[in-house]
This record gives structure tokens, sequence and C-alpha cells, in this order.
């Protein structure tokens, strides 16, 4: 039971791993569409230009934004999965323990008696 709960954490912790990696891509990506907005804004072009542009960036921001928080919410959902199998595990395990305890006292009444 043990081995089973140790390889549902370590899939758990390179699921995280790639999220991560991917979420900081996600805000590098948003970080530079965030600065050609500054550029856009502060760029020589007439007010319709800027606004198409500016627009555009804003869509792609959102959208990365959208992207970042599906994997959050992802994440989230994995670990609560994870976590629920854990205490699954380790209820089955202590439940077996307990008919042990039980049988290993009715053992012991028998010879009481």
């Amino acid at each position: 039971m043990n081995i089973s709960s140790v390889s549902s954490t370590s899939s758990s912790s390179a699921y995280s791993t790639v999220n991560s990696d991917e979420v900081a891509q996600l805000e590098k990506q948003k970080a530079k569409l965030q600065n050609e907005l500054q550029k856009v804004a502060q760029s020589k072009d007439d007010e319709k230009t800027k606004q198409l542009k500016s627009n555009q960036i804003q869509l792609q921001i959102q959208q990365i934004d959208a992207q970042i928080q599906q994997i959050k919410a992802e994440k989230a959902e994995k670990k609560q999965n994870t976590e629920q199998q854990s205490l699954s595990v380790n209820s089955s395990d202590n439940s077996i323990i307990d008919q042990d305890d039980s049988s290993s006292i009715k053992n012991k009444i028998d010879v009481q008696v």
C-alpha cells in the first residue's frame, strides 16, 4: 500500500513541476506583452492604430491569464485528488489494522475463558 502511495506522490510532484514551468513561461510571455503594450502607448502611431494594437495585445494577455488560471485549477484538482487517494489508502490501512486488533482481542478472550 505504501508503494502505491509513494508513486502517486511522485507523479504528482512531476506534474506540479511541469505546471510550474509552464506557468513561469506564460508569465514571461505576459510580461513581454505588457512591455509591448507600453511601447504601443508611447509610439508615434495615430490613435486608431494604437487602439487596435493595444486591443490585440490585451486580448493575448487575457488568453494567457485564462491559461494560467486553468493550469492552477488543474493543479489544485490534482492535489485534492492525490490527498483523497492518500486518505483512502490510509483509511484502508487502518481498517486492516483494526481487524487484526479485534481478532487478537477475541483470541485473548477465548484463551481466558
